[in-house]
């Protein structure tokens, strides 16, 4: 569930940017499919999946902070 929840999260972060929505608007949808990734990744026992999605979620969080 959270894997589906991740991916349509990451396909509307790429059609937010594609379109030309403001990157802050973006970065919030990435970030929140980063949590639904981590989520999947804890349920599904998957370490480099979430280590991925934590870096990830960093980056977004420094794009938001900036």
């Amino acid at each position: 569930m959270f894997g589906i929840i991740g991916t349509i999260g990451v396909v509307c972060q790429m059609a937010l940017l594609a379109t030309g929505f403001d990157t802050k608007i973006a970065l919030a949808f990435g970030l929140l499919a980063c949590a639904a990734w981590v989520g999947h990744a804890v349920k599904q026992h998957d370490n480099p999946l979430l280590i991925t999605n934590v870096i990830v979620a960093g980056f977004a969080v420094f794009g938001l902070a900036n």
